[in-house]
């Protein structure tokens, strides 16, 4: 059974550059299933890769990850975060523990541009079904609000044609207005 390391590197052959950030996400981040496969230092990950030059696909596995950002929660995450990159934004904190003037803990936003209190939060239908998560995301979105930022939640549907246009242009204009 190949290491998470290195089933990443026999898979570079078959991904596309956007697949290969999402598994390196996966192996920095927190939303591996397996223990073992998160978690792992991105310059682990390159240092694999520099020793795997001259492999199928190593060379669009290089440049994913450049892309690659630990404490990655989600694969819808990661589709944000290039979808704001890739729009020429400013590149958004990920996962960062948030506080208020007094020192409370707010919360942990999906992405965040702290000089904008700006958070961006990506809602996957259990936000919505779960009974639970759906309450705890009320009261971060309150503490958040209360705290002065702006929180923007954002669905699939956000993330291609035109909904991710609309997106990327509120962000625009929001970064703008606080910059």
């Amino acid at each position: 059974m190949a290491s998470p390391v290195a089933a990443m590197i026999q898979a570079a052959r078959e991904l596309s550059l956007d697949e290969l950030v999402e598994v390196g996400d996966s192996l920095a981040g927190t939303w591996s299933q397996h223990p073992v496969a998160r978690g792992i230092p991105v310059a682990e990950l390159s240092a694999a890769a520099a020793d795997a030059r001259g492999r199928p696909g190593i060379g669009r596995l290089r440049d994913a990850l450049q892309l690659v950002r630990p404490r990655v929660d989600s694969r819808r995450e990661t589709m944000l975060r290039l979808l704001v990159i890739r729009a020429g934004l400013p590149e958004p904190d990920v996962n960062l523990k948030k506080f208020g003037a007094d020192g409370s803990y707010v919360g942990k936003p999906d992405l965040s541009y702290e000089g904008a209190k700006l958070a961006l939060e990506f809602q996957g239908d259990h936000h919505r079904l779960d009974r639970e998560t759906w309450r705890r995301d009320l009261r971060r979105r309150e503490r958040f609000e209360d705290a002065g930022w702006r929180v923007v939640l954002v669905s699939d549907d956000d993330l291609v044609g035109r909904a991710a246009v609309e997106l990327i242009s509120r962000v625009r204009a929001h970064l703008r207005r606080s910059g």
